[in-house]
């Protein structure tokens, strides 16, 4: 209320005041009508256009992410300090520079997970739907939908400062700490991002690579490194390192990619695994289950999922397998009646 009489005063006092200061009165107020909007939270859903857009792109980007002409939302618009700040990976972004993918992002039931769309896939150049995924649940983003889109070709670097920007936005940290561990949280999920690009472009004429299954992979590294946190809390560094790497070949083994990816690659995968293991992420409960949707959700639905695991088994290895284990079975019956 006292809100709402505020802005009816300021309002009013615009038609005594100075022409020169209308406007600023008018920013005023359009902020605080912001500030409104926003204040619904996450009972609403939110869009972070790119501040590069015209006011023509804003609408055809609105209409990309098939948010409804009546629909209520907040509204943020992402500049170039939320790339600096957000997008870490990409070191030539300036203050000036000028964002233009966009982001939907909605609330949805505990225990979801986060599904991500790409309306706009063809203008959306170096991030994939299971490479926002994973920054989201790493970052600290649980349990929505999320659509991106771009009305110009992009790297989509503007929609992931603007899933990041919605985040702080409609729910700030509480206290210095925990926007510190957001900060290094994200830092993280932008050092992943950042490898699994490089990865994917690397291998993008590979047959045998796919991007899901390595989103796979990743999902199942964290949750191995969040059941042993305990054994790596006693480790130094050298020995931390080393075994969080004997779980990266592990489960890059299990889906097909332990062959595929150059020792380099791998390398890089381990570090950031291990920066992942030492981040404040690793302690909340809470990404075990939404990782495990992710997974899920990949093996079920991904859009290049190889299932190398059970390709692996060869029709001749497969004969060896149930011979072995019928000899198995003989053996241990035999042994009754001897």
């Amino acid at each position: 209320m006292k809100l709402k009489k505020l802005i009816a005063g300021v309002l009013v006092c615009t038609t005594i005041l100075p022409v020169g200061l209308a406007s600023t009165v008018s920013v005023f107020a359009d902020s605080q009508a912001a500030q409104k909007v926003k204040d619904e939270g996450w009972d609403v859903p939110s869009v972070a256009l790119g501040n590069g857009l015209s006011e023509q792109e804003q609408q055809q980007t609105l209409e990309k992410l098939k948010v409804q002409s009546d629909e209520a939302y907040n509204k943020f618009f992402v500049d170039g300090d939320d790339l600096v700040k957000y997008v870490t990976d990409v070191s030539s972004f300036t203050s000036e520079s000028k964002a233009y993918s966009s982001a939907y992002l909605v609330r949805t039931e505990d225990g979801a997970g986060v599904n991500v769309t790409v309306e706009t896939p063809e203008n959306i150049t170096a991030r994939t739907e299971a490479n926002y995924r994973n920054a989201a649940i790493t970052s600290g983003v649980y349990d929505a939908d999320i659509r991106i889109a771009s009305v110009r070709v992009m790297d989509g670097s503007g929609a992931l400062a603007g899933i990041y920007k919605i985040y702080d936005e409609v729910e700030p940290a509480a206290t210095a700490e925990e926007e510190q561990e957001r900060a290094e949280n994200r830092e993280v999920a932008q050092e992943e991002s950042a490898v699994v690009s490089e990865i994917t472009a690397e291998n993008q004429e590979n047959e045998n690579f796919s991007d899901d299954n390595l989103a796979v992979a990743l999902a199942e590294i964290k949750l191995e490194l969040q059941k042993i946190r305990d054994e790596l809390e006693k480790l130094n560094e050298a020995e931390g390192r080393e075994r969080v790497k004997e779980i990266v070949i592990e489960q890059l083994n299990i889906q097909g990619l332990g062959d595929i990816l150059s020792q380099n690659q791998i390398d890089s995968l381990s570090n950031t695994m291990y920066n992942f293991s030492q981040a404040p992420v690793i302690d909340n409960e809470q990404i075990t289950e939404q990782l495990n949707t992710l997974k899920d959700d990949l093996m079920a639905n991904g859009k290049d999922f190889i299932n190398n695991a059970r390709d692996r088994l060869t029709s001749e290895e497969t004969k060896g397998f149930f011979a072995n284990m019928w000899e198995t079975i003989r053996s241990f019956f035999s042994g009754w009646f001897n």
